[in-house]
């Protein structure tokens, strides 16, 4: 059987200690990592030897704690000796041949002993299980503890309860303290994870403490037996390790705590800038098929201008497309003077009436229905686009068209393709973006059916033979946050170095009457994983233009596009009018990766399987 012990670092691995038994003699090893989750790298023995060269053959050891001290590793964990725990000290200059140096005195509880450093020429450890209080010495062995605790639980907020040293690091000239708050309830435990930070001109001043848990065991895994294993330092990230139902490790990764970071609860809606020129697009009196509304509007960037493509309903409620271009991505340089896409199939047409032009759907009194919410996208040379199919009576369907890139330019509007419907009949289906470029070799598709947005996984676009979207794979909503009642497909997402950029649109139940837009971070080789996702949403609807019109408190994205290193993500305000929001895109994907919730992920050591 194997025993997970802890996990090391050096300066470019992370080591993940565990040991086992095998005819009758237990072994000790390590694994190594270059980022923290997947441990292929070198699997090594580990010795241990006492003050007499003699080798040790007790691994019963836990809550471990390594810093470094110049060239040498300390090690400081709890050994059970014969029917008690003691604290106990070795040390290594490879992590790997370890020598062990005896118990430390008055230290009965976990410690974690400050790296590269030393107090009034003594070390110094923070030691605690139930609070945090300091301890210093001078040879790391004879130990002084003060009892004035450093850190004690806060009633009220997520750090009541018993609270144990996790580990110590030094950063940004500070000592950060990662630390535990373990709450016991019958036979559950449940962990949250805070952070302080002490001055290293003298380690018992507190300077600074999170008001937010850094990381909390979730509701779903209240039933679940999980430990804290410790944490490192990594490429500017703190990954904390678990070790669950006894057997599994999972990590996390986490922005490193501190004043200049916002942890979970921090609101995230001020990151992307509503510009001062919205809307960018309103209704025209002058033309009767959009005198009423303009909105919705998908987005391409190409030929060095954003390219519009909006929902318009004018005096006959029949909603069309029209089109406008823009230089900067703000201010409309040129618009249509007649739709450039309107209903010619039965499943899009009121009635199914079949008329050809759109003077007939006008000359007619066109209805409520048509073509609504368009997203585009460029695959090489052709221009994909989705739109909601409506009838006025069946359920609203996605249908799927398509035109050359060099005729969507010069604009042959006559050059569309015929659209067909991609979504199964009988159901409401809506907001489907394409992925601009294949994944895996294969088109990947997201939609939406009530409450869950859906992604299918396909080997072409052609859609023959009565073939419609599936929904293999799905992103539902979150219980406990703003996106908690139903979740739909924004803007085509778009690549950039850490992901599949993902702009979304959702109704929480805590405010139900308004629609909101999120964001997410997805897997490059697999959207289906979301990698990060804003707390809080990227744009609400909290101005006069998006609460003034057709439907009040709806902001509701259907283009993005990146021009100059910048975001423009465009969405209808209060079904009637376009508007726009932007920042600069590495801001942005700062700003997400780094106020969002984290999340466990299982790591990958074959040798543990």
């Amino acid at each position: 059987m194997v025993k997970i012990i802890g996990i090391g670092q050096d300066e470019k691995n992370i080591f993940l200690y565990y040991s086992y038994v095998k005819n009758s003699h237990t072994f000790f090893k390590i694994i190594t990592s270059s980022d923290g989750f997947e441990f292929n790298g070198t699997t090594k023995y580990v010795i241990v030897t006492d003050g007499k060269k003699r080798e040790e053959t007790n691994f019963d050891w836990s809550n471990c704690r390594i810093a470094r001290e110049k060239n040498m590793f300390f090690l400081v964990y709890r050994l059970k000796n014969k029917k008690t725990f003691v604290m106990s000290l070795a040390n290594s200059s490879d992590l790997i041949r370890w020598n062990t140096l005896g118990t430390l005195t008055q230290i009965t509880e976990t410690a974690a002993l400050i790296p590269d450093f030393k107090y009034k020429n003594r070390y110094v450890l923070y030691v605690g299980d139930k609070d945090i209080r300091i301890a210093m010495s001078g040879n790391l062995l004879k130990w002084q503890v003060n009892d004035r605790p450093l850190l004690t639980e806060r009633p009220g907020m997520f750090d009541h309860g018993a609270l144990q040293v996790g580990n110590v690091f030094q950063h940004d000239n500070h000592i950060l303290v990662i630390y535990y708050v373990k709450r016991t309830t019958g036979d559950k435990t449940h962990y949250v994870v805070g952070a302080a930070r002490f001055d290293k001109k003298d380690p018992n001043k507190l300077i600074w403490r999170s008001e937010q848990p850094v990381w909390e065991q979730s509701n779903q895994m209240e039933d679940t037996k999980m430990e804290p294993l410790g944490s490192v330092l990594h490429k500017n990230t703190l990954i904390l390790y678990w070790l669950v139902n006894d057997h599994t490790v999972f990590a996390i990764s986490c922005p490193i705590p501190g004043e200049h970071v916002s942890l979970k609860g921090k609101t995230f809606s001020t990151i992307l800038k509503k510009t001062k020129e919205n809307p960018i697009i309103t209704p025209n009196p002058r033309h009767p098929w959009e005198s009423r509304a303009t909105f919705n509007s998908a987005a391409l960037y190409a030929d060095g201008k954003v390219h519009f493509v909006y929902r318009a309903l004018g005096d006959t409620d029949l909603s069309v497309l029209g089109y406008a271009t823009s230089s900067d991505g703000i201010h409309i340089d040129e618009r249509s003077e007649e739709p450039i896409y309107v209903p010619t199939e039965p499943f899009e047409c009121p009635g199914n009436r079949v008329l050809k032009t759109f003077a007939d759907h006008f000359a007619s009194g066109g209805g409520y229905g048509g073509i609504e919410d368009p997203r585009i996208t460029r695959i090489d040379d052709m221009i994909y686009m989705t739109y909601v199919a409506f009838d006025g009576a069946n359920p609203p369907r996605v249908a799927l068209t398509s035109i050359p890139l060099n005729d969507f330019l010069d604009h042959r509007w006559d050059k569309w393709a015929k659209p067909k419907l991609i979504s199964a009949p009988g159901m409401v289906n809506k907001n489907a973006v394409i992925f601009p470029e294949k994944i895996n070799g294969k088109y990947v598709v997201f939609h939406r059916i009530y409450p869950n947005i859906l992604i299918d996984i396909v080997d072409d676009l052609n859609f023959g033979n009565d073939t419609y979207l599936r929904g293999q794979y799905f992103i539902p909503p979150r219980k406990k946050f703003w996106d908690s009642k139903k979740v739909g497909a924004g803007a085509p997402p778009i690549k950039t170095k850490d992901g599949w950029l993902f702009i979304y649109q959702s109704v929480g139940y805590q405010d139900p009457g308004k629609y909101k837009i999120g964001a997410m971070l997805l897997d490059k080789n697999d959207p289906t994983n979301v990698l990060y996702r804003a707390n809080q949403p990227i744009i609400e609807p909290n101005e006069d233009y998006e609460n003034n019109g057709f439907k009040a408190g709806v902001v509701y994205p259907c283009g993005a596009v990146v021009v100059h290193g910048d975001l423009f993500v465009y969405y209808g305000g209060a079904d009637t009018v376009v508007c726009a929001a932007s920042d600069n895109l590495d801001n942005f994907l700062y700003n997400l990766k780094h106020n969002q919730e984290p999340k466990l992920q299982k790591i990958n050591a074959p040798v543990l399987n």
